[in-house]
């Protein structure tokens, strides 16, 4: 049974459909999953979600484009939120005590701060070029790995990440920077 077969099955309530789109396709969206969460467990739990959401929009699928391609497409969204979540947050909780604490809990103050511009810069960015720069520099993900997870060769990859550094370079240099009060 092809693809098209497969999605108008599970479409028509037929569970034969969704097992095989699934039997066919699990191994591939938990390595895209891996690759770009570096997780065992993590990337398992996002490759179930992964089939959740696809098979609950199936009506979303256009049958002219490769099924393997809409459902990579959304593993790797589905990883980029999972990354999103992942980041870390203020906890005043923890801020140092003692003789120069408040300096210290400035200094921390201001680099959440920095890292939250960042941030917002980041968001900006087109989605492929925020994956790339989120799996490369905040997943430590190899180029080659980067690669593979977009579909591309590993010169081009080098090249997107490039133009995807400078653009993040001048959304950052565009935001107004912190200043002291």
């Amino acid at each position: 049974m092809d693809d098209i077969e497969a999605v108008r099955l599970a479409l028509a309530g037929d569970s034969r459909g969704a097992e095989v789109l699934l039997a066919r396709y699990q191994m591939d969206v938990y390595n895209t999953t891996l690759r770009i969460l570096g997780n065992p467990a993590d990337a398992e739990d996002a490759t179930q979600d992964v089939f959740v959401r696809a098979l609950t929009r199936l009506d979303q699928y256009r049958p002219g484009e490769p099924f393997g391609a809409w459902l990579h497409g959304i593993a790797r969204n589905r990883s980029i939120d999972l990354i999103r979540r992942r980041r870390p947050t203020l906890e005043l909780e923890s801020a140092p005590e003692g003789p120069h604490a408040s300096e210290d809990v400035e200094a921390v103050v201001l680099g959440h701060l920095e890292r939250d511009r960042l941030r917002a810069a980041l968001d900006r960015l087109p989605a492929r070029d925020r994956t790339l720069l989120v799996l490369r520099y905040w997943e430590d993900q190899p180029v080659e790995a980067v690669a593979g997870a977009l579909g591309m060769t590993e010169g081009a990859a080098k090249v997107a990440l490039l133009r995807a550094r400078r653009a993040l370079a001048r959304l950052v240099a565009a935001e107004e920077p912190v200043h002291d009060a």
